[in-house]
């Protein structure tokens, strides 16, 4: 039998395997799905946004007249292939992870790299070459953006915290000459929505930084009477922000003392905190209101902080680790140090959502996907520079199903919001010049520009291993750390 024979007669045996295969792959979907929706649900999300990276590739490479031999929705023998337009659209049984492979892509010479077609990846110019790499990261960073733009506009926004309170006006202060007196509900700052003290923190000190030295607008409810002020700020050196000078309270406090969820890879986690637990006390000081834990958690002199928790009908310390990786534009006691929730004192309060105009929308996204880039940006720091451990912070596939299926239980509005967090660190992870990722081969083409030529594919392929190898001893570490932590070790 001729080689050509034998191909023929293996192929009605290969496409019997795969159908095998893809109903086996049916069955095992429909099987999470019924006894394990919200990890079903969690892993759709989660290919959604490898989804938009590869995507980001594809439509890049066919916009620069490249061809794309595979489209896959993750790894492994296709379970389903579909061909159109000379591309081969594939689904395999490995969802966490993807990739898009444009023709050429692997040269085996430096001839085929010199003379390669224009239709193919080392046929383009490099700066084409770089377009296309750099599309996944893009993508992914565009993708909060509209996600949280689309949520915003159709369901409308969380909006769980009424303005805060004015309590007191200091002497002298901005506020003071300003006319904000005790009582005040601070609606807005510079137009944008205060809810709740961290906020209204905040947005005082962006906005004064953006406005150098010019006052800022503070809209105000006075015995129900809108007000707008022109308020000048002012440097608080020990703060190291700018402050108008008053003292709020919330109204009325939105948290109870029982924890929601302790996040996972977070230091609440790994301390010991459950939900259901009842915080008592933070380093001796009782805890009346959830959403004052941070503040008397970073007041706290001791570290780790003891905090004594009720479980069941009995009491126990916890001890948390208080320092933790925080941008130094932060104030520690306004942020969630170590990644506990807290359940609403009114659930139907906490679930209110305000729906937002379009403009109103789309700069909440943008605003709220920069907050979501600075956190991952500051994480990403943290881990290159060892301020935090690898054992502590790193998480592979395990510990991203775990989280995702954990924001899956607590709402879908949750689970977006991680979905755009793990879709920003993605798309950071990939700038990084390692090779096999995006930022590496970017960094091939700006040297192939500046030289004028490629480098040798023995070069190449040697670098490439070495990124092989990087990325799979990672890959090991990460899996076995998150079944350790799993294990509660």
């Amino acid at each position: 039998m001729s080689a050509a024979d034998r191909i023929e007669a293996e192929e009605p045996r290969k496409r019997g395997a795969a159908l095998w295969q893809g109903l086996a792959f049916a069955v095992g979907l429909a099987a999470l799905v019924l006894r394990a929706p919200h990890l079903a649900e969690a892993l759709g999300f989660l290919s959604l946004v490898i989804l938009v990276h590869e995507a980001g590739h594809f439509a890049v490479a066919r916009w620069q007249g490249m061809r794309v031999e595979t489209f896959s929705l993750g790894f492994g023998p296709p379970l389903l292939r579909v061909e159109l337009g000379g591309t081969g659209y594939q689904v395999a049984p490995l969802l966490l992870g993807g990739y898009m492979k444009p023709a050429g892509e692997n040269p085996e010479s430096d001839e085929q790299i010199l003379h390669a077609p224009p239709d193919e990846f080392m046929g383009r110019p490099w700066w084409s070459r770089a377009l296309v790499a750099a599309a996944g990261p893009v993508a992914n960073f565009l993708f909060p953006v509209a996600a949280l733009f689309l949520v915003y506009a159709v369901a409308g926004r969380p909006d769980p915290q009424g303005p805060p309170q004015v309590e007191s006006v200091f002497a002298g202060s901005g506020a003071l000459a300003a006319g904000i007196k005790p009582g005040d509900l601070v609606v807005r700052v510079d137009g944008e929505q205060v809810n709740g003290i961290a906020r209204l923190a905040g947005l005082v000190d962006r906005q004064s930084r953006l406005r150098a030295g010019r006052p800022i607008t503070v809209s105000l409810l006075r015995a129900g009477r809108p007000l707008t002020l022109k308020v000048r700020t002012r440097l608080n050196p020990k703060a190291g922000k700018y402050l108008m000078g008053v003292t709020v309270v919330e109204s009325p406090p939105p948290f109870t003392t029982t924890v929601a969820a302790a996040e996972v890879l977070t230091p609440a986690e790994k301390a010991g905190f459950r939900p259901g637990d009842v915080v008592l006390e933070v380093d001796g000081k009782p805890l009346k209101d959830g959403y004052a834990f941070s503040a008397l958690f970073a007041a706290s002199a001791h570290d780790p902080v003891p905090v004594l928790v009720r479980r069941g009908g009995a009491e126990r310390t916890l001890y948390a680790p208080k320092r933790q990786p925080v941008p130094p534009e932060f104030d520690p006691s306004l942020v969630g140090l170590l990644g506990l929730d807290f359940r609403p004192a009114d659930p139907a309060e906490a679930a209110r959502r305000r729906p937002l105009a379009p403009g109103e929308a789309l700069r909440w996204a943008f605003s709220d996907t920069v907050g979501m880039g600075l956190a991952v940006a500051v994480s990403v720091k943290a881990l290159v520079l060892g301020e935090v451990g690898a054992r502590e912070s790193l998480g592979g596939p395990v510990a991203i199903l775990r989280m995702a299926s954990q924001q899956a239980k607590r709402g879908w509005d949750d689970l977006v919001r991680m979905m755009c967090g793990i879709s920003m660190m993605l798309g950071l992870m990939n700038l990084l010049p390692i090779p096999l990722l995006d930022g590496f081969s970017l960094l091939f083409c700006l040297v192939e520009g500046a030289r004028g030529r490629p480098l040798r594919l023995k070069t190449q392929v040697a670098l490439q291993n070495v990124g092989l190898a990087l990325i799979g001893g990672l890959f090991a570490l990460t899996f076995v750390n998150d079944l350790l932590r799993w294990a509660g070790r």
